[in-house]
């Protein structure tokens, strides 16, 4: 496969995942500024980060588009160690975040957002030091476990609503992407679009039940 189509495809696949991050977190504003609840302002919070996360990462297929564009490959390396650390610190805060919507009456602003920068600062220093974007997954996979397990409880002894299934699916969305950030090598081409096209089949989905949640 010409190493142009895979970056052409993982550009497009990150800009539609930005657009979608951002479409949530403008389309919660009107539901915000009506209820004025905190938990949706976190929540919007989180999808904000997502989208800067997404942001940063499509900034690197950007670059080297752009570099193929002129005949020039530019090693991984040297691109990853600087984005990196933007990347680990955004997804961490937006993993965060998603959590903080859900517990923040039962602890303080000033005390989770303290404690926020540092579990993302220490986690971006780790995505620096690997420099390897499926590793910084695996390290994030335990906030991504205690989201769920935060969200079964919550709901335990409440009937299925749409906002639990919002939940649920941010966490497959993050699990599928888990395997889009692994070595590109070893995976087939028609692999890689499909698990892209589930991807982003999720996120439209939670876009959808955000719409629907907001009405």
């Amino acid at each position: 496969m010409p190493m142009g189509l895979n970056f052409g495809t993982e550009f497009i696949y990150t800009l539609v995942i930005v657009f979608l991050c951002f479409l949530v977190y403008y389309k919660t504003k009107e539901m915000y500024d009506l209820t004025k609840h905190k938990g949706i302002k976190y929540f919007r919070f989180a999808f904000l980060f997502f989208g800067l996360s997404y942001a940063c990462r499509f900034l690197i297929h950007l670059i080297q588009l752009s570099l193929i564009a002129f005949d020039f490959i530019l090693p991984k390396r040297f691109l990853f160690p600087v984005f990196m650390v933007p990347v680990g610190y955004f997804s961490t805060m937006a993993i965060l975040f998603l959590a903080y919507s859900l517990v923040w009456k039962k602890l303080k602003y000033r005390k989770f957002i303290n404690l926020a920068n540092i579990i993302a600062l220490t986690i971006s220093i780790s995505a620096f030091l690997y420099h390897s974007p499926f590793v910084l997954s695996l390290i994030q996979l335990p906030l991504l476990i205690s989201i769920l397990f935060i969200v079964a409880k919550k709901h335990s002894k409440k009937k299925k609503t749409n906002t639990l299934g919002i939940y649920f699916l941010i966490i497959a969305f993050w699990f599928v992407s888990l395997f889009l950030l692994g070595p590109k090598g070893k995976m087939p081409y028609e692999v890689m679009i499909t698990l892209e096209l589930i991807s982003i089949a999720l996120f439209s989905t939670i876009y959808y039940k955000v719409s629907k949640w907001i009405k």
